[in-house]
């Protein structure tokens, strides 16, 4: 599975490395540098594609080692192009709204943008 998206901190240390595997709908994301959420919270990773729609939510983001994360194909296919990948501080269970509820907290460019 290649390597679509390294996301950083603040100080520009990695975080989560994204990798498609785009034939089987999935990614996984691997945790590079541990980021507890504070409370009851979890990290949600959303696609901001260059289709200019509304973020497309992709999945709770784990706190470490590796999860692997079903995606829509159209997803899988917006992945592999263009576009900006954003994590949120969300309520246990992730956004209750159909976008982001909580700040954005990490960002990483698709290296389809690169």
């Amino acid at each position: 599975m290649p390597v679509i998206a390294i996301v950083r901190d603040g100080e520009q240390h990695p975080v989560w490395a994204i990798r498609l595997a785009r034939t089987a709908h999935q990614i996984a994301a691997d945790s590079l540098r541990p980021q507890p959420p504070p409370g009851d919270h979890v990290y949600q990773l959303w696609l901001l594609a260059s289709d200019g729609v509304a973020p497309h939510p992709i999945g709770l983001l784990p706190q470490s080692e590796r999860k692997l994360i079903a995606v829509t194909p159209e997803n899988a296919r917006l992945l592999a192009g263009q576009g900006e990948l954003e994590v949120t501080l969300e309520p246990a269970g992730g956004s209750p709204a159909p976008g982001p509820s909580g700040p954005i907290l990490f960002r990483a460019n698709l290296e389809g943008s690169g």
